[in-house]
């Protein structure tokens, strides 16, 4: 399936929430780069994390593949190269975790406020792990908002593949198709599409509606 993201919106065109929560059953949302406007952080503690092992990371490479689980990454980020994964991983994720708190996105908290007060259902569909989700969900007091939550471990495989949000879906109760998942990423929307899901993307701060292009045969 191709993906075709939205271009970046004009801020009077993007729809209020509660047009975009009409005809819908219940609201996925991704982590980092939806809820939490973390992308520079995580960056920043990837570079720092492999600089040792002399591993550069491109902010515009890093933009289109953050999606992905860790381990992917700097397997990707590797090449030919042999790196000490389950070193760095946790190298990384101990700069993450000893920061400041990331700022939350607006539009996406306003979204889940909305779903919050219509009674809609309310889930965490991401590729990230537990440990890094979990304790800022309760520094930023966010489990009465995100009850459910389903991360790279709840699943056996990690986006584009359409698991995660599908699970979170059979948690919440709720039919994939008539489930609204929010996502920043290209991999992460691909999942949520995959999912049966509609999907908005996260542009610029605003949340605009994804059209799926054709299945390529």
């Amino acid at each position: 399936m191709t993906v075709n993201l939205p271009p970046q919106p004009v801020a009077a065109a993007a729809p209020e929430a509660n047009e975009l929560l009409q005809d819908v059953d219940g609201v996925v949302v991704d982590w980092d780069g939806t809820v939490v406007d973390n992308a520079q952080i995580r960056l920043s503690a990837l570079q720092q994390a492999l600089a040792p092992y002399g591993v550069d990371v491109d902010p515009q490479w890093y933009a289109l593949n953050c999606g992905l689980p860790i381990r992917e990454v700097i397997t990707r980020l590797a090449g030919p190269r042999t790196l000490p994964v389950e070193e760095i991983v946790p190298a990384s994720r101990r700069l993450l975790l000893d920061g400041p708190p990331p700022r939350l996105i607006d539009s996406t908290m306003n979204l889940l406020r909305r779903a919050e007060a219509l009674g809609l259902p309310r889930a965490v569909a991401s590729a990230a792990a537990g440990v890094l989700i979990h304790p800022v969900i309760d520094r930023l007091d966010l489990g009465g908002l995100l009850p459910v939550v389903v991360t790279a471990e709840s699943v056996a495989r990690g986006k584009p593949a359409p698991d995660a949000y599908l699970e979170a879906a059979r948690l919440i109760g709720r039919a994939p198709s008539w489930c609204l998942a929010v996502d920043d990423a290209p991999d992460g929307i691909t999942s949520a599409l995959e999912a049966g899901m509609r999907v908005l993307a996260v542009r610029d701060g605003l949340l605009v509606p994804v059209v799926p292009g054709p299945v390529a045969g």
